[in-house]
This record gives C-alpha cells, sequence and structure tokens, in this order.
C-alpha cells in the first residue's frame, strides 16, 4: 500500500486538473428540457455536470470507469459543440491508458518484489535450519 500512495496522488491530481477544464469549457450550459433540448434558463441541470467542483470531480469519475460516458460526451457535444468531444477523448486516452497502466506497472513490481522476499525467507528457512 506504501508504493500506491504517490500514484494515488498523480490520480487526484489528475481528476482535478480535468476537472478544472471541464468547468471551464462546459459549466452552466448543461441545462435540458423535457425534450432534450438546450435550454439554458428553464432547463433541468443533469446529475453528471461541470457547475460546481465537487460534481464536475465526479462527472470525471464517472468518466473514467466508463460508467455512462458517452451520454455524458453527448450533452456536452449537444450544449457546446461537437469539437468538445476531443475533450473526452483526451480523458478517455489519459485516463484509462496511461493510468490504468501505471498502476499495473505498481502492481506488478510489488508482485515481483514479493516473490523475491518469499524466496529470501525460504534460504534464511534453509540456514536456520542447517
Amino acid at each position: 500500500m506504501t508504493t500506491i500512495g504517490d500514484y494515488v496522488i498523480l490520480l487526484v491530481l489528475f481528476i482535478y486538473v480535468f476537472s478544472l477544464i471541464g468547468m471551464s469549457f462546459f459549466a452552466g450550459s448543461l441545462k435540458f428540457d423535457a425534450d432534450h433540448k438546450v435550454d439554458l434558463e428553464h432547463g433541468k441541470l443533469p446529475r453528471n455536470n461541470f457547475d460546481v467542483i465537487w460534481w464536475s470531480v465526479i462527472t470525471i469519475f464517472q468518466v473514467l470507469i466508463g460508467e455512462k460516458w458517452n451520454v455524458i460526451m453527448y450533452n456536452c457535444m449537444r450544449s457546446t459543440n461537437p469539437a468538445s468531444a476531443c475533450y473526452f477523448i483526451l480523458l478517455i486516452l489519459a485516463g484509462n491508458i496511461i493510468m490504468l497502466n501505471l498502476f499495473l506497472a505498481i502492481l506488478l513490481g510489488n508482485f515481483e518484489k514479493a516473490r523475491n522476499f518469499g524466496l529470501k525467507k525460504k534460504v534464511l528457512e534453509a540456514f536456520s535450519e542447517i
């Protein structure tokens, strides 16, 4: 668990930065009426939005775990412009591919350390028996 600490700090910083970028792009523009058309004056704000930092962090986390991330992307594309898909593509690429591979590398390194520790323990037990 001690080796994952740096990774968790990096992941929190990554989520925070993408939340702030999302807030600068999409804050105040995700309001839809009953017919799912953009209505900034009388529309209803969906749960996954970028208006407040807390909901922005939750929305980024939802995109990173893959839960209805395409619905969030399409809502943002409808409310701003289709070029906002680049933000989500970058988020998916950086978040899922790079961060997931970094986490797996840390886990595999820990398994290697555990295996080496087990071998050293067997050698020490063998010496203690002799």
